[in-house]
């Protein structure tokens, strides 16, 4: 049996780019892995539960993170163009307030030992929502649309050549399709 890669890494510099920016002592490393996924599940549920009329399907997160400043931007699939930009003013307005709520820590400095009093420090978060307009350059969706299709028990042949044309009509680098 071979060794597994992450197909991500063969991509990296050349297509793709990592999902999260920042650097951190050894020690901490373990610490900062888990807050970003942590923060990509919050972002992935609230998106799921809340945003439900004007995002179809979250493509994916980017995280770089600075001495103070957290920058995420989030890549989504708009449901409908015309409906997205009124839904999300609506929906999407309360997902940074909640982040810096749910992210909100205690620090305490020798001097508030004494009395006792918690600081909380809110971290400051700046998210940006991209809008993706060639769905079928990413794998997730193509995944999706074949799975569908073979759940409508359209023939795999028609389901993967209409795969390959999405692929090739949204000007995609190129396409492998596998089904087993």
């Amino acid at each position: 049996m071979g060794q597994k890669i992450n197909p991500l890494g063969f991509r990296l510099g050349t297509t793709q780019s990592h999902h999260s920016l920042w650097f951190a002592e050894p020690k901490n490393y373990s610490k900062e892995l888990q807050k970003d996924e942590i923060i990509r599940y919050y972002i992935k549920n609230y998106v799921e539960k809340n945003m439900t009329y004007s995002v179809m399907e979250l493509i994916r997160i980017e995280i770089e993170k600075d001495v103070d400043l957290t920058t995420m931007k989030i890549y989504i699939l708009p449901a409908r163009a015309d409906v997205f930009n009124k839904h999300y003013q609506r929906e999407g307005k309360n997902l940074q307030p909640n982040l810096q709520k749910k992210f909100a820590y205690v620090k305490k400095k020798k001097g508030d030992l004494k009395t006792g009093k918690d600081i909380y420090v809110t971290p400051k978060f700046n998210l940006t929502l991209i809008k993706i307009d060639e769905p079928y350059r990413h794998a997730n969706i193509l995944a999706k649309f074949l799975s569908a299709q073979l759940l409508a028990r359209i023939s795999f042949r028609k389901a993967m050549k209409k795969a390959i044309q999405l692929a090739k009509q949204a000007n995609a680098k190129g396409i492998r399709v596998q089904i087993a």
